[in-house]
């Protein structure tokens, strides 16, 4: 295979990436080692090992040491570009701007293709969250809770890549999220906010919905915000 002398190893990581959307090579299958890939493509293996890299970096393969280079699937893919991107102080407004987005269509999708029992189960989730809220205040207990309620509605919308998306995007904010149930009064506005939002998507109302999810969106950035800030 001929490469020209400029991004040798980015040409080779397409190379592969091409293979591997076409069909050549399946999830979980392992591709050949360096050296067999270096020949097969006529480069030398450091720039095999480069191209690698580069596509274990866009999260295309999977590399187990001692055991070889794997196909990785789409979650692993959807994974490593979330773990990419880092939720820092600077990244909290991006990172919200596409929950909003995100979320507001989640609510109307459950709205189309729910039903009560479905509904119940997020009630339950609410119940709980009051219980808790109330209680002891387990703020690990309600950051899991608040969790269970996102994904919840996120499973119900019955969109696969959206479940995967948000399943490794809520993850991001782990830590933030556990810390911002403790901020005082945080926890029972989110869990008011939840069952407001639930109340609309039982009277089956899209846009009431989609407006209840944005406001609490941003009463949670807010709220984390004003916290980062005043701990400065």
């Amino acid at each position: 295979m001929q490469f020209n002398r400029k991004g040798v190893s980015e040409q080779v990581a397409d190379n592969i990436k091409q293979k591997i959307q076409a069909g050549a090579y399946k999830v979980g299958e392992k591709i050949p080692g360096e050296r067999e890939m270096a020949m097969e493509l006529s480069v030398s293996r450091n720039t095999v090992r480069e191209a690698y890299k580069i596509l274990e970096a866009y999260g295309y393969l999977t590399v187990k040491h001692g055991t070889g280079v794997f196909i990785a699937s789409p979650e692993e893919q959807i994974q490593k570009m979330t773990e990419a991107f880092f939720v820092s102080s600077d990244h909290i407004k991006d990172f919200f701007a596409v929950r909003k987005i995100l979320e507001e269509w989640t609510v109307k999708w459950v709205i189309e293709n729910s039903d009560h029992a479905q509904f119940d189960e997020l009630a339950n989730i609410i119940e709980k969250s009051k219980e808790v809220a109330q209680g002891n205040c387990n703020f690990t207990q309600l950051a899991e809770l608040d969790h269970e309620f996102h994904m919840t509605l996120a499973n119900q919308s019955q969109n696969t890549v959206l479940i995967r998306i948000m399943n490794f995007l809520i993850d991001l904010l782990s830590e933030v999220r556990m810390q911002t149930a403790q901020i005082p009064g945080r926890a029972a506005q989110s869990v008011q906010e939840h069952a407001k939002i639930l109340e609309a998507i039982k009277q089956r109302d899209v846009l009431l919905a989609q407006r209840y999810m944005r406001e609490h969106l941003e009463s949670v950035e807010s709220s984390i915000t004003e916290n980062k800030l005043t701990n400065k």
